[in-house]
């Protein structure tokens, strides 16, 4: 009965072939800003052809890859009334890492892709921003994993997605895509799915206009534990994709990370570029 939740008609999005061109019209519109989808900026192999992959419950959409088999965002709008559900009803983690079945075995990552491999199956619309059972159980679809280094998996990455939820109870609503960044030559897990090199996480608040981004390492050890934060304009030269079209935000002061609980002290193993 869960699979069949999954088995909705897929919408491709646009096949670009010129710079600038934005990607076809959203069927979970309610994710964006504005309800306005991100545009491609600079045009590849990988970005062409991809597919949004809306949430069956709400929660987030993905714009996946199918030549890398991986999401190249997830996008959020990410509430406090989210953020008060999911710690007043979650009594624990229910992983069910699971291939997603809208997607054909030539287009999706299985779970043998990740056996082994040394990388954690990481989340990019993290399980603990949904808020009852149903939107924790979409989070753990792989169209929404990317191969992720463990050290930075559990720890700054953790804290980073536990400081953007304080900042969501704060605030009210914010807008958040996150997503790999893949910098020189990359590798693939089983020869089929990339492992980027970095993690982004972009904050867009719409009351003030303001937006920024984090940006981590994908590595074990000390280095998986260096941030620094960059301004919408510096991640569309990172990706290719600008992910606020229009809007020309103001410069966003971010949270910095917490500790495992996310409300209590500041890590002190987290360092700037």
């Amino acid at each position: 009965m869960q699979n069949n939740r999954f088995k909705q008609t897929l919408l491709f999005m646009a096949m670009l072939s010129v710079a600038g061109i934005a990607l076809a019209g959203s069927a979970c519109p309610d994710q964006y800003p504005g309800g306005v989808v991100p545009v491609i900026t600079r045009p590849a192999a990988w970005n062409a052809g991809m597919i949004e992959l809306c949430a069956p419950h709400g929660g987030f959409a993905d714009g996946y890859s199918p030549a890398l088999r991986v999401p190249l965002y997830a996008v959020e709008h990410l509430t406090r009334e989210h953020v008060v559900e999911h710690q007043r009803n979650h009594a624990g983690r229910h992983d069910s890492f699971r291939p997603d079945d809208r997607l054909s075995h030539n287009q999706r990552a299985e779970l043998s892709d990740f056996k082994k491999s040394g990388f954690d199956r990481g989340h990019m619309a993290p399980d603990a921003d949904s808020w009852d059972e149903e939107s924790e159980y979409d989070t753990f679809v792989l169209s929404n994993m990317v191969p992720q280094a463990p050290d930075n998996n559990r720890e700054l990455h953790a804290h980073i997605e536990g400081a953007v939820r304080h900042m969501a109870k704060q605030e009210g609503e914010i807008y958040v895509f996150t997503g790999p960044i893949f910098h020189g030559n990359t590798e693939y897990l089983n020869r089929r799915v990339a492992v980027p090199s970095g993690i982004f996480k972009l904050v867009y608040d719409p009351k003030r206009n303001a937006a920024a981004a984090y940006l981590e390492n994908n590595v074990n050890g000390p280095d998986g534990q260096i941030y620094k934060t960059i301004s919408v304009e510096e991640l569309a030269k990172l990706t290719g994709i600008d992910f606020l079209p229009g809007k020309s935000p103001s410069l966003l002061s971010l949270p910095v990370p917490k500790e495992s609980n996310h409300f209590g002290h500041t890590n002190s193993r987290h360092r700037f570029f």
